[in-house]
């Protein structure tokens, strides 16, 4: 979960690159990873003080969010096909 805005990220990416630009059902996140995203957000916002729009932690980039708490972080693409979130290569250790 070290930087779980970029994960989230890059498979939203992936997903529509992969599906003609077709928006994902949702995104199922832990508790944990879904405060962190917030987090994320939040902290990215810092420089835009008049921006229009809020995070939050139901959506992302207008997806809606998920929590389960025994998630380790998933997809479920348009089809309903689940898609477990990788750290992008860059990011892993």
């Amino acid at each position: 979960m070290s930087d779980i805005y970029m994960t989230v990220v890059h498979a939203l990416r992936a997903h529509w690159k992969a599906h003609s630009d077709a928006y994902p059902q949702k995104i199922v996140l832990s508790q944990a990873q879904a405060e962190r995203l917030l987090e994320l957000q939040q902290i990215g916002m810092v420089p835009f003080p008049d921006a229009r729009s809020t995070p939050r932690i139901d959506r992302f980039m207008g997806t809606a969010i998920e929590i389960d708490p025994s998630s380790a972080g998933m997809l479920i693409a348009h089809d309903g096909t689940q898609v477990p979130l990788e750290q992008p290569a860059e990011t892993q250790a």
